[in-house]
């Protein structure tokens, strides 16, 4: 995408699913799940939880939203240049905080082999999930492309969808009816379910969207907190995974309600599109920098139902933070980019200046300037002298003018010819065969368009005159 026009609902998606998955980890760090079973407000915490748990697959579908219309090309992965710099930047960023903030021993082998199973932070495996999306797109798109209609493409999803969602659901004491490496498959249904809507979503339900996530985490909060007050503490295995089916449809309902497919450049898309360059960086740099900042929570807040009501304020503030420090890691980059940037656009315009050199230097003869008509009623065939501007339902067509040594007619004939050489403006008819007839019309010389407006326009015979002085006297 430009740099100058961005896509407001994708940058909020991009910003949003960070937000939900820095606010799982807040609520990790602060003491969720057993602070939550002790405080007297246990369903908020809870809606709070299983609200972010959507936080990787709102990006997955996202990534799909935006990357649906890529295809195979060499410089499509270029793009992988960049978020290899960023990975590796950040992760060396959030390396320098634990080892001088936080005060943790780190050797290089264990900071090499943290880079190489992205796990320097606990959200790096969010990023490898983004890698693996971004890195698969164009084959995804591929084998979309290759199903013509949309139950094809449906079917497609909701078999993907099956096999990744219902996988940590389907539990029976202690056995999963499938396989675990299914639930390894969530971030590719919530791929294929984002590029589902870009490809068949024409509008945005609104109304109907809200209804349905409203209810979906209400249901799903009651569930939760049923099982939770039965046990003593906060226990839902099944729907206690990423991988879950609410997970996939929250975050389907969250695409549907922001998706635009109209990119912008006014003040909020500019504000957001710098909150989304930020955003891979904050989800790398936000876990740590949440550590740094809880044990100064604890002691602010002591009670652990006020920390958790505090995270609603401080993770805002984080994700800023993050994203700010992101932003000043990659001003190398932005540099990169702006200057290859102005060679291309000075490129483009070398390229242009010829032609347009070609065109402007061209005979006014070999010049056509041609108005789309507009259909009139108009009966005849009208010729009008040369103005500045065509009248709407003109076509204008440029005819030759005579050749030199063609002989020299009288004077006003002679005025109307060159007249009608360098102009002649021809409604055009409305229907068909009206059409034809005015196109036979135009077919016809000068000469013999002249000829036919001298002659007389009624010819009465001497016959005729003399029929109505007898009807007359009788």
């Amino acid at each position: 995408m430009s740099a100058r026009t961005r896509n407001l609902g994708t940058d909020m998606l991009c910003c949003l699913g960070v937000i939900m998955l820095l606010g799982l980890q807040y609520l990790a760090a602060s003491g969720f799940p057993p602070a939550a079973a002790e405080s007297p407000g246990i369903a908020l915490p809870i809606a709070a939880r299983w609200f972010c748990l959507s936080g990787a697959m709102l990006l997955a579908a996202g990534t799909g939203y935006s990357l649906s219309r890529q295809r195979c090309t060499a410089g499509y992965f270029t793009v992988l240049i960049r978020m290899v710099y960023l990975y590796l930047i950040c992760s060396i960023a959030a390396f320098a905080i634990r080892f001088f903030v936080m005060q943790e021993t780190l050797t290089p082998m264990e900071m090499l082999h943290a880079l190489l199973q992205f796990t320097a932070t606990d959200t790096s495996r969010f990023a490898a999930m983004y890698f693996a999306l971004l890195t698969a797109a164009p084959f995804l798109n591929a084998a979309m492309d290759g199903l013509k209609s949309k139950k094809a493409c449906l079917a497609f999803v909701c078999i993907t969808a099956a096999l990744s969602t219902l996988q940590p659901m389907l539990l029976i004491g202690e056995t999963y009816l499938l396989p675990g490496w299914c639930k390894g498959l969530f971030p590719l249904a919530g791929y294929l379910g984002g590029a589902y809507l870009r490809r068949y979503s024409k509008k945005r339900h609104v109304p109907l969207l809200l209804l349905f996530l409203a209810a979906m985490c209400t249901l799903q909060t009651l569930i939760v907190v049923t099982v939770s007050l039965l046990r003593g503490a906060v226990f839902c295995p099944q729907l206690d995974s990423m991988a879950s089916l609410p997970c996939l449809c929250t975050a389907l309902c969250l695409v549907g309600l922001f998706h635009s497919k109209k990119p912008g450049d006014s003040g909020l898309n500019r504000f957001f599109g710098m909150a989304a360059e930020g955003a891979l960086p904050a989800l790398l740099l936000g876990d740590v920098l949440i550590d740094c900042m809880i044990p100064a929570l604890e002691e602010r807040f002591p009670a652990a139902g006020m920390r958790l009501w505090a995270g609603f304020g401080v993770v805002p503030v984080i994700f800023i933070l993050s994203c700010a420090l992101g932003l000043i890691l990659q001003v190398p980059v932005f540099a990169i980019r702006s200057f290859l940037t102005e060679e291309e656009e000075e490129t483009e315009e070398e390229t242009e200046k010829p032609a347009r050199r070609k065109h402007d230097n061209a005979a006014p003869s070999q010049r056509h300037t041609i108005q789309v008509p507009v259909p009139r009623k108009a009966a005849a065939l009208r010729m009008t002298q040369p103005t500045d501007e065509a009248p709407p339902g003109v076509h204008e067509v440029n005819m030759p003018a005579p050749p030199e040594d063609a002989p020299s007619p009288s004077a006003p004939k002679a005025q109307a010819r060159e007249a009608m050489s360098r102009t002649a403006k021809l409604y055009i008819p409305k229907t068909p065969a009206r059409q034809e007839t005015h196109a036979a019309r135009r077919e016809m010389s000068v000469e013999e368009i002249l000829d036919m407006t001298e002659k007389p326009k009624t010819q009465t015979s001497s016959a005729s005159v003399e029929e109505l002085l007898e009807r007359l006297t009788k």
